[in-house]
């Protein structure tokens, strides 16, 4: 098959890179993640040290493969992470409000005794800030009571205070009392599991914002009976929208790193001005949700079109290396004249009867190939074939540069020695050693 050819090239090299950037981003941030969910001391920064050895070292296949492995696993192991921290928080949050549920109803019982030191030591540990005291105090203030009055209230109390007593009760592993199955606590109970999700999702659980929310969580449950269901309901609401705005805000602020990243491929003069507006957009005074989610769409539709145009000015400047490399002639400006003009015409020196015409669309990867002549007419047909037969070993020749230069050059379509005539041409040799600009010369062989 040495006529006419339709070959396909493809930038590997560059897009291993790209694909390698995109990769070690998504990586970074699951080990990220991991570091700040996991109670031991994490080892992760090795393994990002070992596969930056392999992307300075060049070996681009290999690390797409152990980051593509690294990264499934850390990132599952994030979520693993994630779902245990919001489950531990769901309890602490669960727990704390149970037991300041305890403390309350207990601090009124003893408000109804008479007034004892050991009476009044007990009601200012119901009221410390510290967990574990307010746990000691509801056991002896239990006792106290008990020894009092030997009331049903005491009873009831006692039965509410079973599941707080425990003292690993604050510890996120301990087991959790028995929640009512009513309406109402199972409302509480969706708005603690909401703010234990969006714990997992704030820059800090210290978050002015989740602590007005958990508090007003448990204002709620001090409201009037017949308000407490529609205040749940609002809340969840609010918590729900919150946590959606978060999530959604956490996935632009990744997107926008992983552009970044991919940016370190590009080579065009627009880089530094993205690079400025999207690091801007990752500061701590960021941008309304709409306009990071309007700006990210517009720099990876510029990403993805640079990148593009990019990988095509390489393939065009790669074929006419190794062309070159073949023997043919390739001068100054012969790029910018094919991406012009859309097709081009190189010759081998010495050679004033044959060459080679290259066209390529505008889009896309495919590259068409021919020998042309450039006499119209008085051949011998016997040349012509021979000819072609020759580009064929030259075409295999510069499939090994291209592919030495990290590109794979795959036949789509050939037709045999002789099929077609050989298309005509004017020679461009005429154009050679002249000082004007090339593009002019060789946009004029191409308009036959």
């Amino acid at each position: 098959m040495s006529g006419p050819k339709v070959i396909n090239i493809e930038a590997i090299r560059r897009r291993q890179k790209r694909e390698s950037l995109a990769l070690l981003q998504r990586l970074d941030a699951a080990l990220a993640d991991c570091d700040r969910w996991q109670a031991a001391e994490s080892q992760t920064s090795s393994v990002m040290d070992r596969l930056r050895q392999m992307q300075e070292a060049g070996l681009w296949e290999p690390l797409i493969q152990e980051a593509g492995k690294q990264c499934g696993f850390y990132e599952e192991e994030a979520r693993r992470l994630r779902q245990r921290q919001v489950a531990d928080q769901a309890a602490s949050l669960r727990r704390a409000h149970r037991l300041l549920q305890g403390a309350t109803q207990m601090t009124a019982q003893l408000q109804t005794l008479p007034g004892t030191p050991e009476r009044d030591r007990l009601l200012g540990q119901l009221r410390s800030a510290d967990p574990a005291e307010q746990q000691s105090a509801l056991g002896e203030a239990l006792d106290f009571i008990g020894q009092q009055q030997h009331q049903e209230s005491s009873s009831r109390l006692r039965e509410l205070a079973t599941g707080l007593m425990d003292p690993d009760a604050v510890s996120s592993n301990s087991p959790l009392p028995q929640l009512p199955a009513d309406p109402q606590e199972l409302r509480l109970e969706k708005c603690w599991a909401l703010l234990a999700e969006l714990s997992a999702v704030v820059d800090s659980a210290d978050s002015p914002e989740l602590q007005d929310l958990t508090e007003k969580a448990r204002r709620t449950t001090t409201s009037p009976a017949d308000q407490q269901a529609l205040l749940l309901d609002s809340l969840a609401l609010e918590l729900s929208s919150s946590l959606q705005n978060r999530r959604a805000a956490l996935a632009l602020r990744k997107e926008l790193a992983l552009l970044l990243a991919e940016m370190e491929e590009l080579h065009s003069p627009a880089v530094a001005d993205w690079k400025q507006r999207l690091t801007a957009a990752l500061g701590p005074s960021a941008a309304p949700l709409e306009s990071t989610r309007a700006l990210v769409q517009e720099a990876r539709s510029w990403v993805d079109q640079t990148f593009a145009e990019e990988t095509r000015q390489e393939q065009r400047a790669a074929v006419l290396r190794a062309l070159s490399a073949a023997g043919y002639e390739v001068r100054e400006g012969m790029t910018t004249a094919w991406v012009e003009q859309g097709r081009i015409v190189l010759r081998k020196p010495g050679d004033a009867a044959y060459g080679v015409e290259l066209s390529a669309p505008a889009q896309g990867n495919a590259v068409q190939s021919r020998v042309v002549a450039f006499n119209a007419s008085g051949r011998d047909p016997l040349r012509d074939r021979e000819v072609e037969e020759t580009w064929c070993n030259e075409f295999e020749k510069a499939r090994d540069v291209l592919s030495d230069e990290g590109f794979q050059a795959s036949l789509v379509h050939a037709h045999p020695a002789g099929a077609i005539p050989l298309k005509a041409v004017p020679n461009p040799a005429g154009e050679q050693g002249r000082d004007v600009p090339r593009r002019e010369g060789l946009g004029g062989a191409s308009r036959a």
